[in-house]
Order: C-alpha cells, then structure tokens, then sequence
C-alpha cells in the first residue's frame, strides 16, 4: 500500500520479515511496472533521477480502515452531508486524515474511500557501484511510487527489487497481490566523448530522391543537458549540404567543424548538387526505382561542459 503521490533496481536476494529470511526465489514476478531513470547518458557530478511505480492492483480488503476510516460508504456533495470530522473526498465521505500515524494513513486508509488500498509493499534501490554520498532511503521503502535520486560519476546499474508482502496471509485470492518486482536500468556517464553517426540514407521516397535526417535528442536518446554536439566530421570524398536545426549546413569533403550545441533538433545532410550531376540519374516513380545515389553520412561527437 502506498501514498498518493508521483509516480522512468541489483544483486540483493534476501530480505528479513517477522525474524525469518525470505529467498526471493520462489516468490513469482510479477508484471507491469515502471522505472524511468534519467539522465541516461550523464555527464560526471550529474544529478540522476529515479521515479517508480508498481501499478498493484488495489482491493477494499487490503484497508485496514474500511471505507476511508468512516463507519459505512456513503456518497456526499460536500462535507457537511458527512459526520463531524469527515470531508466530503470526490464525492465520499472520508476521515484518513484522522490517522495519526502517517505511514498507516498513506497505505491502510484508501482516499478517496471508494477506490480500495494497495498491497503491503517492501522496496529496495540498489546503485552499483555505491555512488557517494549513497543513495538516501534507499531500503525498505513502502511506496508503490515515488522517486529518488543522486550524483552520479561513473557508469551505474540501478537495480530496484521489491516484494509485495503478505505475512498475514490476507491476500489469499486476490490476484496481483503477492509477488516480487524487478526492474533494471543502466546509466552511462562520459568520461572523454560519444561518438555518433547521422545515416542520411538515400531512398526514393515516392517520385524524389530523398537523405532523410535525425534529431539529435533521438541519435541521443537521454542525453544530458550537460552534453553537447562538440564536432561534425564529414567522412565522404564529395561535399554536402543541408541543415542543422533549421541552419543551413554545409562541410566539404572530409571537412570537420567545431560546435558547442544543445542536443536538440534535426541535422540532415545529402550529397551536394554539383557532385550528384557528374552521376547516372536516378529514377524515381511510386512503383519503380531505377539506379542508386550515395548516401551522405556525417560523423557527429558530444562530449560533456560545463553547466
């Protein structure tokens, strides 16, 4: 059970409930989980975020207090048709805010009343290697959601193993409520810089010959704003053009430019006019091509600055 707030972790197979040791092993997994880690291509001294959620079904039977703590489910328009100390909660009666202990509240009490509570849950995060300072709350957390996060300097797994409990086996039946949850992500730090190559592949796209581009935060995916496009090098023998984020582009022949650019945008780039003319021509129809143009690939480097 768990709190209502937000909300996209290894090695560690035991875990103590009530003074026995439970092996992980023999609990099924169970499917449908999320874990959104980013950035994933970070810079050192970045700041790495975790957000999770296990999306467990939830079941009135799993409130320790029945209909959000009030004597029976009863509709409302506002607080006044509820008892004394009751508010009137998307269109129930409610009274979890009379729980005084917090954790109880969050995960026993369901608010609104109607929508049930969700199985007793106990979470560990795991980053490797122990990054520093390490991770803050990082064991037997409770949450079905909720996030995390911490400063990262070298490449990292983050392992998040769970279990959904039942050690007073009053979950017998419901489906989804038992089992252990297991996600994984992987975060890559760069230390020198990260080499990419823009395709620019010819294809006939109906009658035109056509290079089709890439976005940047595509090509990398889950870059950090700490990372920039540093260098284009253009490995062909002929020249080309284009644009890079709606700036015309051109490099000739093996040429290489300097740039300290956001990864943002499209970069697209063909072969120059003047080169394709001294080629065959190609022909292309919806039904029929005929011939072949060169691709104009582009070699591109990010590498991390200063924020």
């Amino acid at each position: 059970m768990a709190p209502r707030s937000f909300l996209p972790f290894l090695t560690v197979a035991l875990f103590a409930l009530h003074g026995c040791t439970l092996d992980r092993s023999v609990i099924a997994a169970m499917p449908g989980g999320s874990l959104v880690v980013g950035p994933l291509l970070a810079c050192p001294g970045d700041t790495v975020h975790i957000a999770w959620e296990t999306r467990r079904p939830r079941n009135e039977a799993f409130c320790a207090f029945a209909n959000g703590n009030t004597a029976a489910l009863l509709s409302c328009r506002i607080s006044a048709d509820c008892a004394d100390e009751e508010e009137c909660l998307d269109g129930y009666c409610n009274n979890c805010d009379a729980i005084t202990n917090l954790q109880r509240r969050q995960t026993e009490c369901a608010a609104p009343s109607f929508q049930g509570c969700e199985p007793n849950l106990n979470v560990r995060i795991q980053v490797t290697p122990e990054p520093d300072p390490p991770l803050a709350d990082a064991s037997d957390i409770t949450q079905h959601r909720g996030e995390r996060s911490f400063v990262i300097q070298e490449t990292s797994a983050i392992a998040f193993r769970s279990e959904v409990i039942d050690a007073e086996g009053q979950r017998a039946g419901v489906a989804g409520a038992v089992g252990r949850i297991d996600l994984d992500a992987r975060v890559e730090v760069i230390q020198t810089d990260l080499r990419r190559t823009a395709a620019n592949a010819f294809e006939c796209r109906g009658t035109t010959p056509n290079w089709a581009g890439v976005r940047l935060e595509d090509l990398y995916f889950g870059a950090s704003p700490n990372l920039h496009l540093l260098s284009i090098h253009n490995p062909n023998g002929f020249a080309v053009v284009g644009n890079l984020n709606g700036d015309p582009l051109r490099l000739e022949a093996r040429e290489t430019i300097s740039l300290n650019l956001p990864l943002f945008g499209p970069i697209q780039a063909q072969p120059d006019a003047a080169f394709l003319r001294t080629l065959p021509p190609v022909r292309c129809t919806a039904t029929d091509t005929s011939g072949s143009l060169p691709s104009a690939p582009l070699q591109l480097k990010a590498g991390c600055v200063a924020p």
